[in-house]
Order: structure tokens, then sequence, then C-alpha cells
């Protein structure tokens, strides 16, 4: 064990900095997942290989409401952030659940990876994007942004999926929850003839 005081000071000094840095990037995620009176955090922190120095925290869990009152779920394997002001996480193995309300049915949504904007509310999903309703519709795609204020999504990209009447395809797709609707861009439904002949 090394006694010299000179290398214990330099430690000490650099405690003192790195020490608030973290403190503020922690204070930041557990506000971002702290968005509402009945959320549920589960804290976990470690420094992996990618987390670039940073704080990560592990399965985190925000549950909040929409500007609708839609309660939703949102939780992942780990978000990070290296924005001191805490504005920008990122997410992976994002898993968020939105319940039915009035006409609308309940909603799951999976992706690898996603970008949460905390001073705007929008997620921003890419790699593995899912998307379930309790209807029966299941739509893969290739990324999807949703405001959590707002209740809405959407995506200019191609989209594929199966629902109860058949298979389809859109160039795109915009989704609200008040008034529920789907919104395809460009869309091609190809009707599966089983559904229709089992209700005659």
């Amino acid at each position: 064990m090394n006694d010299n005081p000179e290398i214990h000071s330099r430690r000490v000094a650099r405690l003192k900095l790195v020490l608030p840095g973290i403190a503020v990037v922690l204070l930041g995620l557990l506000v971002l997942f702290s968005r509402s009176g009945d959320d549920l955090i589960q804290l976990a922190i470690f420094d992996g290989p990618d987390s670039g120095g940073g704080v990560v925290l592990r399965d985190p869990v925000m549950r909040g409401t929409t500007s609708g009152n839609v309660p939703y779920e949102i939780s992942a394997a780990t978000a990070h952030s290296q924005d001191t002001a805490n504005a920008l996480v990122n997410l992976r193995e994002v898993n968020a659940r939105f319940a039915p309300a009035g006409s609308a049915p309940g909603y799951v949504i999976e992706a690898t990876a996603g970008l949460m904007n905390n001073e705007t509310g929008l997620l921003d999903l890419r790699d593995g994007v899912t998307y379930r309703d309790d209807n029966g519709l299941v739509l893969v795609l290739i990324d999807f942004v949703y405001d959590t204020s707002r209740g809405t999504g959407r995506t200019k990209k191609p989209v594929s999926g199966t629902a109860p009447q058949g298979t389809l395809e859109a160039a795109g797709l915009q989704i609200s929850q008040n008034p529920s609707a789907y919104i395809f861009e460009r869309a091609r439904l190809m009707v599966d003839p089983k559904p229709a002949q089992a209700n005659k």
C-alpha cells in the first residue's frame, strides 16, 4: 500500500472533480424516470464497457400518463446519458406499454434501442421495432418516433405487418389515441379469405 501524501492528495482531488459530475448525471436520470407521482424506479448503477464513464441505470421503469390520461409504462435494460443536463438518454431493449382508453386498444412497442428526449417527451425508437395492439395488429417498423405526452407516433419508413383481416404493407404510419386512428400511407392490404369464410 502506498501512503505517499502527494499521491493521496491527487486521488482526493480527482474524486472531488468526478463525484459532482456523476451526481448531476444520476440526478438527471432520476428526474427523467420520475415524471409522475406513481413512478417506480428500479436502480442498479454500474460502469460497463459501453458506459463511456457515465452513469448507467439498469432495469429502469418509468410510469406516467399521456395528456389524454392514458397510463403507460416504459422499461429498458439500461439507460445511459453523458449529457450533463440529461436531456438525451440512450435506452437499450425498450418495452413500452400503453393501456386501453375508450375505443383505443392497449398496445406494446418494443425496440432494441431508443433515444429519450427528456425536454420534448419524444421517444425515438430504432432497430427491431415491433408494435402490437390488443386487437391483433402486429407491425414491424424500421424506426418509430413516439410522443409520450400526446400518445401519438409516426414513421416515414416502410411498415409491414399482420392484422386479423390479413397482411399489410405501407410506406409510412401515423398513430393517434384521441381520436383512435391508424393512418397508413400508400397501404396495401392482402385480405385473408379464411376469417371471412368463418363468419358465414
